[in-house]
């Protein structure tokens, strides 16, 4: 009876600590691409690059989505938001210019690890986002 039980708490730590470390990680890669735009020396190639050279060891790169969105004011700008599918509603890049207010979001759906949690209601996968705004140096 208490064995059940214990073993769903059990995975259901090792679950939140998974999407811990890779909520970290993926706010790291965000925070160390964001440098590169910042200062105009990136295109989409080389900032899809940096996000995976930082975050590969945890999430697989072909799996991780962004969003760069640039314009005059921080008020003109609208984030992505997440779709039932948990992905982001929209994608693209656009780093904008010397100046430049900036969006920046990163996303990773993550699939449920236990059959366990799917049965507990956990069954969609789980959007992890990372979002920054900043303006762009003058370059």
């Amino acid at each position: 009876m208490i064995t059940p039980c214990f073993l769903a708490m059990v995975l259901a730590w090792i679950e939140v600590g998974l999407c811990l470390l890779m909520l970290s990680t993926l706010d790291n890669a965000a925070r160390d691409a964001s440098r590169l735009l910042r200062i105009g020396s990136v295109n989409e190639a080389t900032f899809k690059a940096a996000i995976c050279a930082k975050a590969s060891p945890v999430i697989p790169c072909d799996k991780i989505v962004y969003y760069v969105q640039s314009g005059t004011s921080f008020a003109s700008l609208s984030p992505a938001t997440s779709t039932s599918a948990g992905g982001l509603s929209k994608t693209g890049f656009n780093s904008g210019s010397s100046g430049s207010d900036v969006i920046l979001q990163i996303g990773y759906s993550k699939a449920p690890l236990s059959g366990m949690l799917k049965g507990a209601g956990f069954d969609t996968d789980v959007l992890l986002l990372t979002t920054l705004s900043f303006q762009n140096e003058p370059y």
